[in-house]
């Protein structure tokens, strides 16, 4: 028994001894990482992938870590980095073994050669309102294209309901996880809420005629009192004047559009000698209530619990960012005229147009003004 112990104690000796022969002849060591980069890092385009293929010395048996400005993406060796918004990024790797590891940072700032907003205006029609005679007659809409609020850029008025504006950047913005474009408002605190159409340029001639437009679905859409497929006639004033618009919609209501201040016919200019106009869309409720519990006295707001999502020129409401002074809206948002969500890889072209129908006592009629729209992977901005 004792002869069987000392050959087991002999063995395992010996086991020992080859295997501290072998460990020295391939001992492990910490993994090293090379990269060879530009001095001022690297420079991609939007869209476009850059691939990041390290060398690694002593990389048997290690661990790969990516993380791109500290969230971790990936854990293989090779990764490739497709940035969707414009910035400064900064990835890091991390190589991990049983020893040790090593990590390198490296630095990717991002362009492009787009224009950010819109580079076109294919159609304006102004909804008879009190900046009638302030638009010219030959006017397209110019100050929605381009960075708001610069050089001479104002705002663009939509007028009363269904007045509109199409317009079309010079790319498709994808539709990615949350919001995708803005529309800029006029600077100001007064809601005048616009319904917003998309459509995807998909026989890619860069004209807006691919089909029927996708309407960005917001939070009035399915109330009681939004109205689709809505239609109201304008006709010019008989007496020119002293004369009022008048209207009648397709169900079977007329009336007039009396201003609460001046006089109604110059709600006409800029239609010239048409007798009449025509505007089709959707109708959005009431906007605002006169909440003055005192005779003779207005002070109109808001109707509280209404356009809280999805609709241009409304502020503190969910999608209105501070920083950018515009509505934010997600492409994934869209559906067709039955009400369907509808997929769109992207969009080119928008539409924008005055959603309430309403004279709202000395505000007059509700209606939109709007400074541009913008491509938000292609700016930087603060998120509320």
């Amino acid at each position: 028994m004792l002869k069987i112990r000392f050959r087991i104690i002999l063995s395992l000796f010996a086991g020992l001894a080859l295997f501290g022969s072998c460990n020295n002849g391939h001992k492990v060591t910490a993994p090293l990482i090379s990269f060879i980069t530009p001095s001022s890092g690297f420079k991609v385009a939007i869209g476009d992938s850059l691939p990041l293929n390290p060398t690694v010395v002593n990389n048997s048996g290690s661990s790969y870590t990516w993380a791109v400005n500290g969230v971790v993406v990936s854990s293989s060796k090779i990764f490739m980095f497709t940035p969707l918004k414009i910035g400064d990024y900064t990835i890091q790797l991390k190589v991990s073994n049983e020893v040790g590891s090593d990590d390198k940072s490296i630095l990717v700032t991002t362009f492009t050669n787009n224009s950010p907003y819109i580079t076109k205006v294919f159609d304006y029609q102004y909804g008879p309102g009190q900046m009638a005679t302030g638009i010219p007659s030959d006017w397209k809409g110019n100050d929605f294209v381009g960075q708001p609020w610069t050089g001479t850029r104002t705002y663009t008025s939509l007028g009363g309901w269904g007045g509109y504006i199409i317009a079309g950047f010079d790319h498709t913005i994808k539709n990615v996880t949350g919001a995708d474009f803005g529309v800029y408002t006029q600077p100001g605190t007064g809601s005048e809420p616009g319904v917003v159409y998309v459509m995807y340029d998909a026989n890619k001639d860069g004209i807006p005629n691919d089909g029927d437009w996708a309407e960005i679905r917001g939070s009035e859409y399915n109330n009681s009192e939004t109205i689709h497929n809505y239609q109201v006639t304008y006709y010019k004033p008989v007496t020119n004047g002293d004369g009022y618009v008048t209207w009648k919609d397709n169900q079977g209501n007329s009336g007039e559009l009396v201003p609460e201040y001046g006089t109604g016919s110059w709600w006409w200019s800029g239609y010239g000698n048409q007798t009449s106009v025509v505007f089709t869309g959707e109708r959005l409720p009431d906007a605002y209530i006169n909440t003055s519990t005192q005779a003779g006295v207005q002070n109109w707001a808001v109707r509280p619990g209404l356009f809280s999502f999805g609709y241009a020129e409304c502020y503190f409401n969910l999608d209105y960012n501070n920083s950018l002074k515009a509505n934010l809206f997600d492409i994934s948002n869209a559906v067709d005229k039955s009400g369907t969500p509808v997929t769109l890889p992207g969009i080119t072209f928008i539409k924008v147009q005055s959603g309430v129908f309403q004279i709202a006592g000395w505000l007059n009629e509700v209606s939109p003004e709007i400074s541009g729209a913008v491509d938000l992977s292609l700016v930087q901005y603060t998120p509320n």
